[in-house]
This record gives C-alpha cells, structure tokens and sequence, in this order.
C-alpha cells in the first residue's frame, strides 16, 4: 500500500493505492478511507466526517482526472463506489472505503461506457493480477493537488 495524503483540510480522510482493481492504463484505481479507527461503513461516520465526505470526494476525484490525463492517460470521467462486498466473501472485518475508478477513453480491460466488471478474486484468480498502480508520477501530482 501506498499512502498517497490526506484528502481534506481537517485530516479525516485519506487517500492510497493498494491492489488494483483496474489497471493504471485503463483509467486506474485509488481509494480514500476515513483516518478514524474503528469505521466499518458509512453509518459509523459522526456528523463532521459526514459534511467533510462529499468534498474529499470530488477534490480526489478531480486530482485523480487531471494527474492521470496530464501522464497520457486520457479520463473522461471518474466512478465512485463505496464496495465492502470482499469482506463478506472472506469473512474479514469490513472497514469503509471508497474506491476511485478512472474510466480512460481508450481502456481495453474495462471498455468506457460499460459497466466496470469485478469478478470474485477467490475464483478468478488471475484478473487482477497484471494490473498496474498508478504511476508514481500521478501519484507525486495527485498529492501536490490535494494540498492546493
């Protein structure tokens, strides 16, 4: 995992790049998580990270848009979910995360337009496994917008 920053001026929430969901080429993938331990969905937020969530939201999404297509990577728009469903799968404690799916014009894996498509890992075991992270470069703007 790398820690890319924090997404908001009171540092409730951060952001990071993990494994991979889509590769770097096909838009990318980042997440953000609430920096308080203990938050396991968007119910467990208090009021302030509640006002906080949908700023942090668009200012990553942004960031992640505008890095991604200064390195070549062309975005047209960026998906936003709130996932938790692999927690179930492999009975683990869930924790809230939001995961930034960029949707690059000319992706190949997940065509734009289409539904993003996330097979179980536990069945389909290489899916994943030659999806890149976004690029550091990305990653080195991405932080330098979040502190703007």
């Amino acid at each position: 995992m790398k820690v890319i920053g924090y997404v908001d001026r009171d540092h409730l929430f951060e952001a990071y790049v993990g494994s991979c969901h889509i590769d770097r080429n096909d838009g990318g993938h980042i997440r953000m998580r609430a920096t308080r331990k203990g938050v396991h969905n968007i119910s467990e937020l208090n009021e302030q990270e509640l006002l906080a969530l949908g700023g942090a939201i668009q200012k990553l999404a942004n960031a992640m848009k505008k890095a991604q297509t200064a390195n070549g990577i062309h975005i047209k728009r960026v998906n936003i979910q709130i996932n938790n469903n692999w927690s179930d799968l492999y009975r683990t404690e869930e924790s809230f995360c939001v995961h930034f799916y960029g949707r690059a014009y000319d992706a190949k894996k997940q065509p734009l337009g289409q539904a993003l498509y996330f097979p179980s890992p536990r069945e389909h075991t290489d899916f994943y496994q030659d999806n890149r992270p976004v690029a550091d470069s990305c990653i080195e703007m991405i932080r330098n917008l979040l502190l703007q």
